[in-house]
């Protein structure tokens, strides 16, 4: 065995070593789900108009085409196929959502201490019960066959071709959905009386019956386009996702600009989950808050600074599913949520030409401040009411006008004139105060107060689990003991929490994938490409048939910052290739990715079996080469598995192929590196020979300048005797001229073998 061959299977072994190493920390970059056969939900968003759903693939199951979106369940195998097509824009998973409520307990009480906190019973003074006011709640179903309640409608978006089967809205299988509907809407002087009785009530049914408590996203899509179809006034939702979506929030802009007020539940907190809600944590939702009876934060309600107002969730009465004349009690903010929706409807029959912003600008002006003075993350504006505060300021101005005395006493012409200021400065902003409690004003104070409202950044939720039951109403020393045993708890769920956290994060639903744009021969992204990925999501950015000229990906300094702040991992997929490039292998600056074809001008690059491919990361002008974590690197050929082809990367500092990877995923052989370099694949026996074949050249060649030295030096001893006689004509004695001749000639056959062999490589 040469030397060569020792040295090439030592690398393999101490590649094969290091690969075994740092498997494990580049797991959750590995792609195989999405080459799966399960089927996964998918939206997927279009440039134009949807195509028919006769046009997909057969395969494909509960499509639903809503606009220029269509969600539907494919084999995951597919994802990548879809999101190279010219007319698809973007393709995300369709992340789970759930119910918000906390327990239930088959306990009924007729006590209307929540209609009371929130001044349901001064509107019904008022004769007002929200008459008029189109209301869709979206939630598990609606039990219409309950003696104390009606439904104008309802709608189910789970039709006879959906693959679970059809799910009519009037099947609630969960209770939660007629729970939520009744606090808006149950009968005037039952027990669980609504808080807006003869609003025209719609169940959205978005959950289906083998699913429980939980749904998809673009269940959710379709229930609010719904209600933007057919009118709605109000839509809530007591629902919640963890992460960011960016098609929902699209569609909650077009209820938005509708003029439809959406509200949702901010969540309840847990140990594992303190982040809040989406759909609440969008701007223009009102995200709501749960207190208890006695007006203090309930021990699980959600803080966030995207709370807007808080309301009665603790122990509700409302109606049940057992039988007609079946009623529970429920808590969470999914309870608090129908609170604001009924009040909504209230100010909505009370100012029937205010429009959704001028009635949330004035529900938040009506709102009872709570804790901390002003807007807070506990209680948001307060706690929702139908009637404005009155608050007593005069002990205040009196104060204020025994300190303006006292201080003015000094100086009487200064008196006057700040007493002409402050008049004609109250002159303009009493108009605003005393609006409170005076419906010809409304409309000033509800252009005021939206003017003032805080304008609040969208912020992706983390990771987490689903809430865990907590009880509603501990006391005193049941928080202290759980806060003294919280430390000696942490350190027994840590790993499972961890475990948890990068199950999560492994989650294909953070995928996001999209089609990227050709600018001058360059790949780029869009801004919203980016901010449609979760925290510690991935992006996959596809290039189709159409896009194989374009060999580079570039990133703007704004982008690049996003990605690294986000911690989102970069998967670049083409046809035969993709190339995973974790987000702490970016600097900050703009960044230009390259997967450029190169020459075969290497050894052997006749033998690849795919595209040679040169990567490289350029940043601020400099090619970065090494990087912090391991990028991964696959290539799909015709196979690869069944003929046992690797992945191999050029060594440079040898001139030769050294063994990458030799995992298969699929149709793909993949290796693990953490530099960029050149890659190609090979089958290793055809490699071996083509290697073999090299070395017997280079032994054929060595024999060859063997026999030609011999050759040489017997033709030295010829020319010897021959030169004998001619150097004795000079006088030459002994022959001493021949000797140092003879001596010449192997130096110099020595010299030239050196040179042969030590000039880099052998020569066929």
């Amino acid at each position: 065995m040469t030397k060569k061959w020792v040295f090439l299977i030592k690398c393999t072994a101490a590649a094969l070593l290091i690969l075994g190493t740092l498997l494990p920390s580049t797991a959750a970059m590995a792609h195989d789900r999405h080459h799966s056969d399960d089927y996964i939900d998918i939206i997927v968003r279009y440039e134009g108009e949807a195509p028919s759903e006769d046009e997909l693939d057969p395969a494909f199951k509960n499509v639903t085409s809503i606009q220029n979106l269509q969600t539907m369940s494919v084999p995951a195998s597919s994802v990548k196929a879809i999101s190279q097509q010219e007319n698809v824009e973007r393709v995300t998973y369709d992340q789970e959502m759930k119910t918000t409520q906390t327990d239930s307990s088959p306990a009924i009480s007729s006590d209307d201490w929540n209609q009371d906190m929130i001044g349901t019973f001064d509107a019904w003074d008022e004769d007002v019960t929200g008459r008029d006011v189109r209301v869709a709640v979206l939630d598990t179903g609606f039990y219409d066959g309950h003696n104390d309640i009606s439904f104008a409608g309802g709608h189910s978006i789970f039709g006879e071709n959906h693959s679970k089967g059809a799910d009519d809205w009037t099947n609630d299988h969960d209770g939660h959905g007629t729970h939520v509907a009744s606090i808006i809407g149950a009968d005037q002087h039952t027990p669980a009386q609504g808080i807006a009785p003869n609003v025209d009530l719609f169940g959205v049914k978005i959950y289906h019956s083998e699913g429980g408590n939980r749904t998809n996203a673009g269940s959710l899509i379709a229930g609010i386009q719904w209600a933007i179809d057919n009118n709605i006034d109000i839509i809530t939702i007591s629902s919640g996702f963890a992460r960011h979506d960016e098609e929902i929030h699209n569609k909650i802009k077009e209820a938005d600009r509708q003029g439809i007020l959406v509200i949702a539940a901010s969540g309840n907190l847990s140990d594992s989950k303190k982040i809040i809600d989406y759909p609440a944590a969008y701007e223009e939702v009102i995200a709501v808050s749960n207190v208890t009876r006695d007006g203090y934060r309930a021990d699980d309600s959600m803080i966030a600074d995207e709370n807007e107002f808080a309301a009665p969730g603790t122990n509700i009465l409302g109606l049940g599913i057992a039988s007609p004349d079946s009623f529970s009690n429920m808590s969470g903010t999914s309870q608090a949520t129908p609170h604001v929706a009924g009040i909504a409807a209230l100010l909505m029959e009370k100012y029937p030409n205010e429009s959704a912003a001028q009635i949330r600008a004035r529900m938040q002006a009506k709102a009872r401040d709570m804790g901390e003075a002003g807007r807070d993350d506990v209680y948001g504006y307060g706690l929702v009411h139908f009637l404005e505060q009155i608050i007593e300021e005069e002990p205040e101005e009196d104060d204020t006008e025994s300190d303006n005395g006292e201080d003015e006493g000094n100086d009487s012409d200064e008196t006057e004139s700040d007493t002409a200021d402050d008049e004609e400065q109250d002159t303009e902003e009493d108009p605003e105060e005393e609006t409170e409690g005076e419906d010809d004003e409304s409309d000033t104070d509800s252009e005021d107060t939206e003017s003032e409202e805080t304008s609040e950044t969208d912020e992706d939720s983390s990771d987490s689990e689903t809430p865990a039951e907590d009880e509603s109403e501990t006391d005193d020393s049941e928080r202290e003991d759980d806060a003294d045993s919280e430390e000696d708890e942490t350190a027994d769920e840590t790993d499972e929490d961890n475990a948890d956290d990068e199950e999560d994060h492994n989650d294909q639903q953070s995928t996001v994938w999209i089609r990227p744009s050709d600018t001058n021969g360059t790949a780029t992204i869009d801004d919203q490409d980016i901010s449609a990925v979760a925290d510690d999501g991935v992006l996959a950015i596809s290039f189709d048939s159409s896009l194989s000229h374009l060999e580079r990906v570039s990133l703007t300094a704004e982008q690049v910052a996003g990605i690294r702040e986000r911690n989102i991992t970069l998967l670049i997929a083409r046809i035969d290739m993709e190339w995973v490039i974790p987000s702490d292998n970016l600097q900050e600056g703009n960044a230009l990715l390259s997967f450029e074809t190169v020459d075969p001008e290497m050894d052997y690059a006749d033998k690849a079996i795919s595209r040679i491919v040169e990567f490289s990361v350029e940043q601020n002008e400099q090619v970065y080469t090494t990087f912090a974590q391991n990028m991964e690197y696959r290539f799909f050929t015709d196979n690869a598995e069944v003929n046992q082809d690797a992945l191999y990367e050029w060594n440079e500092a040898l001139s030769d192929w050294a063994l990458a990877g030799e995992r298969y995923t699929n149709g793909g052989v993949v290796g693990n590196s953490a530099t960029t370099g050149t890659f190609a694949v090979f089958n290793p026996s055809e490699l071996e020979k083509a290697m073999t074949s090299e070395s017997e050249n280079n032994e054929d060649n060595d024999s060859s300048v063997e026999e030609e030295e011999q050759e040489s030096d017997d033709q030295a001893v010829d020319d010897s005797d021959e030169s004998e006689t001619s150097l004795s004509a000079f006088g030459s004695t002994e022959g001493d001229l021949p000797f140092v001749f003879a001596g010449a000639v192997v130096i110099l056959s020595s010299v030239a073998g050196g040179f042969y062999f030590f000039g880099g490589k052998p020569k066929s």
